[in-house]
């Protein structure tokens, strides 16, 4: 008797099983399809971004070589045709590159394509400060010293992490232009700020060095000592006494 209970538990197991798999095959079968489908997208897509890059990083090698070559017009359009069809890392560094090519023969362009990558929304934070500190010093280079405090005042943040070098440029000019309250206030900034590298604080001393002696400053002198008085004459006795 237990054999037959046996063989009619199987049975209804394979009935079971029968049924379910009828029930559930097409969902089954669609879903391995889209996990191979799913997988070879993937793996074509990793494959292009990998061929991509290597193309992009052997035309960026390229146009470095023609910049370290002095062909900086070449240098210039080579980067420019980088940034316009690579990926975004490589086009985004092409652009910089690019800029400080044209810093060599034309700053008012470079500044103009510094400018540009400092107000792209679609380039990170980072690269639009540093974008915004080369525009600055260019600038500066340029004596157009408001248009620099412009850019530079922006870096300027609590954590900004090119701070302490806009504020360092921002006292040198101020100091340049006989501004010295300007630059002590920034100096002092500087030198009283614990987080500030060791060696920017160092130089912000110097700086306020060069400040005082601009200036003239010297310790106030010491307070003469008073003249000793003489002694008034005797006067005369009156006559007759």
């Amino acid at each position: 008797m237990s054999d037959i209970f046996h063989e009619v538990d199987e049975d209804v197991r394979r009935d079971k099983a029968a049924n379910l798999w009828k029930r559930y095959q097409t969902p089954v079968f669609v879903g391995a399809f889209l996990v191979v489908v799913a997988t070879g997208v993937y793996s074509f897509y990793e494959s292009n971004r990998i061929k991509s890059a290597e193309t992009a990083n052997v035309r960026f090698s390229a146009a470095a070589a023609l910049a370290a070559q002095g062909k900086s017009a070449e240098a210039v359009a080579a980067f420019d045709a980088l940034a316009k069809d690579s990926p975004k890392g490589y086009a985004t560094l092409a652009r910089l590159r690019a800029a400080e090519e044209l810093a060599l023969t034309d700053k008012a362009k470079a500044v103009e394509a510094f400018d540009a990558i400092a107000d792209d929304k679609s380039v990170d934070k980072l690269t639009q400060q540093v974008a915004k500190l080369r525009s600055g010093l260019l600038l500066l280079e340029q004596g157009d010293s408001q248009k620099m405090a412009d850019r530079l005042g922006e870096l300027v943040t609590a954590n900004g992490p090119f701070r302490y070098t806009a504020q360092e440029v921002l006292g040198l000019d101020a100091l340049q232009d006989g501004d010295f309250d300007e630059a002590e206030r920034v100096f002092k900034l500087i030198l009283n700020d614990q987080d500030a590298p060791h060696s920017m604080r160092q130089r912000a001393g110097a700086y306020k060095a060069l400040l005082d002696a601009a200036r003239g400053s010297a310790p106030p002198p010491a307070a003469a000592p008073a003249a000793a008085q003489e002694p008034a004459p005797a006067a005369p006795a009156p006559d007759g006494k």
